[in-house]
């Protein structure tokens, strides 16, 4: 999964970079450097795996952060910004929010960040019609045309002033914009960046952004960016001790995963052949054919059966001997549907 982080200038971006990701990158500099982090998932399941089965390796799911400049917070009176080609790849847009200052106001943010977007998709859309237009004319290209009436279709909700990803196209309509990467079309999870002594203020900037909140397209948590950043310099046990007293449950790298996990609708399933314990994400809804392919394309083409066994059965009985003894390890199709945190072996033959 990659998420790319965003954010009007000194909303504290790049505080929240590297509060998820460990970094240590300058803030309030205005750079355009463009900063990214592959972190491992923390999935407490896998640590229990580990623990059990004592393997010689030990893989969790991997997650990308891209901190990346662009954004001017002008909204409608900006220029179209130069965006970095790198977010255009991500799976979903982390808006950073603003709500430390003394009279912050979230939903301006947001609004001025989504125009910028849409200025930024009408760029796109704007000079493939253009380049379309002209080799349908010369070729007659009566797929182009098709797809010059989808991109004709885009224009019009852009210059709306809507949102690409709120609109519903047909499978093949979306298999030829996901080519686009339109930025309009991610998935978004704002975050509330708020002071540690303000902790009152994340109820209320949420209360002002909660219409843009919708269920598999957007999603809001509430961050203190600037303290956790600031907690990771800590050791483990006095960084658990200082998160405790401020009533942090989770560090901030925990949140967003989890925000992001569910806004993508994301899970993970765990492999435990030979001397590996690996943690793998797919899309919820996974078939275990299709699964298997996430470990090797060659599982999902010489796939015969998966045993499955459930992660608290696997705690509960503790070895593979007992667990299929206890008659806890099933055997299933290829049109199984895979399940948040299945420990799954597959039988394949190529």
């Amino acid at each position: 999964m990659k998420l790319g982080i965003i954010g009007k200038p000194q909303s504290g971006k790049t505080t929240v970079f590297n509060a998820a990701s460990g970094h240590q990158e300058s803030v309030g500099d205005y750079s355009q450097a463009v900063h990214r982090a592959v972190i491992r998932v923390p999935d407490e399941r896998v640590d229990t795996l580990a623990r059990l089965l004592s393997p010689q390796k030990v893989v969790y799911a991997e997650i990308e952060f891209l901190d990346a400049p662009g954004f001017t917070g002008k909204g409608k009176d900006a220029s179209a910004p130069e965006i970095s080609p790198d977010l255009k790849l991500m799976d979903a847009l982390v808006p950073v929010l603003d709500c430390f200052s003394p009279n912050p106001n979230p939903a301006k943010d947001v609004r001025d960040l989504l125009d910028e977007m849409i200025l930024a998709d009408q760029v796109i859309v704007e000079s493939n019609i253009e380049k379309k237009s002209r080799k349908i004319k010369l070729t007659g290209d009566k797929a182009g045309a098709k797809e010059l009436e989808l991109l004709e279709s885009c224009r019009a909700a852009l210059d709306d002033g809507k949102l690409l990803i709120d609109l519903d196209f047909r499978e093949d309509q979306d298999k030829i914009l996901r080519g686009y990467t339109f930025l309009t079309r991610k998935p978004l999870l704002l975050v509330m960046n708020i002071a540690e002594n303000d902790i009152e203020k994340g109820d209320l900037c949420i209360e002002q952004i909660a219409r843009f909140i919708v269920p598999g397209e957007c999603d809001a948590a509430v961050l203190f960016g600037k303290m956790e950043m600031e907690l990771l310099a800590l050791e483990p046990g006095d960084r658990e001790i200082f998160m405790k007293d401020l009533g942090i449950s989770s560090p901030a790298v925990v949140k967003v995963i989890r925000k992001s996990y569910s806004l993508l609708g994301l899970i993970s399933f765990i492999t435990v052949a030979g001397p590996e314990v690996r943690a793998w994400t797919i899309r919820n809804g996974t078939v275990a054919q299709k699964a298997a392919g996430t470990v090797h394309t060659d599982m999902e083409r010489g796939f015969i059966r998966a045993e499955v066994i459930k992660y608290d059965d696997f705690v509960k009985y503790e070895t593979l001997a007992a667990i299929k003894a206890a008659g806890k390890a099933h055997l299933e199709g290829k049109d199984y549907i895979v399940q948040d945190g299945d420990v799954i072996q597959f039988r394949f033959n190529i």
